[in-house]
């Protein structure tokens, strides 16, 4: 699903600019034509547009939890959604929180449906998210749905916090040690090394790479490398082929530090998502689609995607993910069990849960071994300085005695 910026005249005669989320540019159109609005311009995000929209705010997951679970809160109680969506902007602290809210609220009082106007935040609100609330308007259960997918987007978010919390501890130490060795470099290394200067001696190799590193820091060139890389990585991130991304993906998820993370964080998204669509009645193909949206690796996306489009030829979901390599057996035959038994939705979760599980555990593993690894990995580093500093003054005294 592509995002496009349009202009459009409302029924009132005036100019609306926005963003709509739409698999094309006559499909938004017509939904335009929908919301009762005449489209004017009707354009693709364009990699210019896209250079701003990589800085701008959208609603963070932890946020995102905050309003589903309160507008579930409200409908249930018996208030009107668009009501709903007031309270909680007008009461929200967060920007995009009220902003967000407010809209819908007035696209809602315009006549268009909750779906419609999510859409409107394509940033914020992704198919999955979008697909539910269908799923709810349909049913007439809103509350009901917006709980659920509160509990899953609930799920995602203590996963997320759990790692950044694990990650802080490594990177202080990290960041610290980056700042003591620059520091070294910069002004302790050049003041120790002009006493050597008119030695008229050779130095020691370390020694001599050492001054090199430090006159390279200090120079102009390590800022044009820096600004080299950072422009690199925003060009690469605007006019990145999918091709590329895949091939790079590609790479990283056969690593094997990285492997098990990778495989287990997307699979657990994938198969978690395909529970709740399927449990709210999501045709298992569009399911299917939706679900492999979440998956962040393109390779393994790519993977499961041309697989999966054996299930709309009457292939077993069971059987289609066999032939992904990176799927676990034991998640093959949870889908397979489900299959069987009419219990795919049941079996699905448990195979999100397996997955969650083996993530976490992983992850602490990892960065148990991790913290003690950048204490000596750095520590190693600020001897290798203080070594080479030393050895011309060894060098000097052995000098002196043999004299």
């Amino acid at each position: 699903m592509a995002a496009f910026d349009y202009e459009a005249i409302n029924l009132d005669g005036k100019k609306e600019k926005g963003i709509i989320a739409s698999d094309s540019l006559e499909t938004a159109r017509r939904e335009l034509r929908n919301r009762r609005l005449a489209p004017v311009k009707v354009s693709e995000v364009s990699s210019k547009n896209k250079l701003f929209r990589i800085f701008e705010r959208k609603i963070s997951l932890k946020n995102l939890v905050i309003f589903t679970r309160q507008l579930s809160a409200l409908t249930s109680g018996g208030v009107s959604l668009d009501r709903a969506l007031r309270v909680i902007g007008e009461q929200s602290t967060n920007t995009q929180v009220k902003e967000h809210s407010l809209t819908l609220a007035s696209r809602i009082e315009e006549g268009f449906s909750f779906t419609e106007a999510l859409k409107e935040f394509p940033q914020s609100f992704d198919r999955l998210y979008i697909s539910l609330v269908s799923a709810g308007e349909r049913a007439g259960d809103m509350s009901g749905i917006l709980e659920k997918t509160a509990s899953y987007l609930e799920r995602r978010s203590k996963i997320q916090q759990d790692i950044t919390g694990a990650l802080i501890y490594p990177a202080v130490l990290i960041c610290l040690a980056f700042i003591i060795v620059g520091l070294m470099l910069i002004f302790v290394v050049p003041s120790v090394v002009s006493q050597f200067e008119n030695l008229n001696q050779d130095l020691p190799l370390l020694t001599r790479l050492l001054i090199g590193l430090s006159e390279f820091i200090s120079g102009p060139a390590i800022w044009l490398i820096t600004i080299l890389i950072f422009s690199s990585i925003l060009l690469f991130k605007l006019f990145g082929s999918k091709k590329i991304y895949s091939i790079i993906d590609g790479y990283l998820i056969k690593i094997p530090v990285l492997k098990g993370f990778l495989i287990n964080a997307n699979l657990a998204r994938f198969t978690s998502s395909l529970s709740i669509l399927r449990n709210n009645d999501i045709p298992i193909v569009q399911a299917i689609e939706i679900s492999t949206g979440t998956v962040s690796n393109s390779y393994l996306r790519k993977n499961l995607e041309e697989s999966l489009i054996k299930v709309t030829e009457g292939d077993s979901l069971a059987n289609s993910l066999s032939n992904v390599v990176e799927v676990p057996p034991l998640v093959t035959q949870l889908v397979d069990s489900g299959e069987r038994s009419g219990e795919l939705e049941s079996m699905l979760s448990k195979a999100a849960e397996f997955l969650d599980l083996e993530f976490q555990q992983s992850t602490k593993i990892a960065m148990n071994l991790l913290e003690p690894m950048v204490v000596v990995i750095m520590g190693g580093i600020v001897a290798g300085i203080v070594i080479a500093v030393l050895l011309p003054l060894i060098q000097m005294n052995n000098l002196s005695l043999i004299g």
